[in-house]
């Protein structure tokens, strides 16, 4: 077989343009740690736990890959309408401990898209089932990323043409702003705004119908914006408007969860209790598909039968490798090391502030981001292009990286060890040096 990627091919891939296929592709045929290699033998320093960021405890672990075995060998698949097995259970009841706060049942799924469908059918349910049928629209934010399936397509808040090609698009997905304080969209300065984009809700949530709105779904760290995390007291003022209006709130923790900013979930650095929370990546660390979406019992509470299906939901191999990963992200401690090696990362990174087009730096855990500017006193906005040339400047230098709008984006394997930080760091300050010298 030809390992080569070309316009000859007979594999699709997805976001990538035709004009990339015909130059030299990178085909990733290895990974060990942090570390992945091409097809050529070089070695890239992956700041991105492959690129979608799901390997949370690093490539190569053989651990997961016999859990996958022993369960295969028991049991590879039944059902998961009317009859349970055995590791779907235990993961439930393994997630039930760790979860914030009453988010006590769990469907699971085979991707955080599906995750995030999966709980707006549920929302959508609970006030079917309560005689509300009425509730049908959602609300989220521009800039929000929740996935690419229709109902989680129809939530996606940025201008991207994965959403513009598929319009029109179902009605009943309401838009409002993010906490997105470097460059506010009300044009104010916290704290003296007053948090204008959480107390705003409650306006468009009265224009709408309180009546006819059944969720609120948002990222407790936003991606889009490159790993912005809002105010304190944001999501205080959001469950509180929400609770008022009788609206449940959905977390979208599909990046966030499992020790990506620090905590077993992006939720507990702000103390609020959602009513359903997404999951995806680091729940399998990307070794199998693996999602869920998880609940509390109130949401559950009135719903005879969850009308949904998805064939490989509940899968018995994916729940088995995923409990797997668990135990090895507690033995490791390694949702304790992403607090510790995030602060570290943070400290290295901000040393890159002395540049004149680094706006700001920013991170929770081991994600982090470096917003760009042209003008450092005005924030003004950073050509796009310019920040993916950097991307490919690192890959060219052998690091891995990838943008998020005007900003780089960072998330490392959680087994990050400091001489790979700052690696990755010395290559990024070559790499904005060069951008600056080229802008002069």
């Amino acid at each position: 077989m030809s390992m080569e990627q070309d316009s000859n091919s007979h594999l699709i891939l997805a976001r990538t343009h035709r004009d990339r296929l015909r130059g030299d592709l990178t085909i990733i045929m290895k990974g060990e740690g942090v570390w992945v290699f091409d097809q050529y033998g070089k070695r890239y320093l992956d700041f991105e736990a492959g690129m979608t960021r799901p390997v949370h405890i690093g490539y190569g672990r053989k651990e997961l890959a016999q859990a996958a075995y022993e369960q295969m060998v028991k049991l590879c698949y039944f059902t998961p309408m009317e009859f349970a097995n055995e590791p779907a259970l235990r993961l439930a009841e393994r997630l039930s401990e760790i979860s914030p706060g009453e988010i006590d049942q769990f469907f699971f799924v085979s991707s955080g898209s599906e995750a995030v469908e999966a709980a707006i059918k549920l929302a959508r349910h609970y006030h079917y089932f309560k005689g509300e049928k009425r509730r049908y629209k959602i609300i989220s934010r521009r800039g929000a990323y929740h996935g690419v399936t229709g109902g989680a397509l129809n939530a996606l808040g940025t201008v991207l043409p994965m959403r513009q090609i598929m319009e029109p698009l179902s009605t009943g997905t309401i838009f409002v702003e993010s906490p997105y304080c470097y460059r506010c969209p009300f044009h104010l300065t916290y704290p003296q705004c007053d948090m204008a984009c959480a107390r705003d809700v409650e306006r468009i949530i009265q224009f709408e119908d309180p009546e006819q709105i059944s969720a609120f779904i948002g990222e407790p760290i936003q991606q889009g914006f490159g790993a912005y995390a809002p105010p304190q007291e944001y999501w205080k003022i959001i469950r509180e408007i929400c609770d008022r209006y009788g609206i449940l709130l959905i977390i979208d923790e599909v990046i966030c969860g499992f020790g990506r900013t620090g905590r077993w979930f992006g939720i507990e650095h702000f103390n609020i209790q959602p009513d359903l929370i997404t999951m995806a990546k680091g729940i399998s660390s990307g070794y199998v598909p693996l999602g869920a979406v998880g609940c509390t019992d109130r949401v559950m509470e009135p719903i005879e039968i969850f009308h949904h299906l998805h064939t490989y939901s509940n899968h018995p191999v994916a729940c088995a490798v995923a409990l797997r990963n668990l135990q090895i992200l507690k033995d490791e401690n390694l949702i304790d090391r992403s607090f510790e090696m995030g602060a570290y990362f943070l400290e290295r990174l901000k040393s890159l502030e002395s540049h004149s087009i680094v706006g700001e730096v920013r991170g929770k855990g081991l994600w982090a981001g470096i917003d760009f500017t042209l003008d450092k006193e005005k924030r003004a906005p950073f050509p796009p292009h310019r920040v993916v040339r950097m991307t490919d400047r690192a890959k060219k230098k052998g690091l891995i990286i990838k943008t998020m709008g005007q900003a780089l984006e960072f998330a490392p394997a959680l087994i990050v060890r400091k001489e790979e930080i700052d690696e990755a760091v010395r290559i990024l300050d070559e790499c904005i040096h060069e951008e600056e010298k080229e802008l002069s």
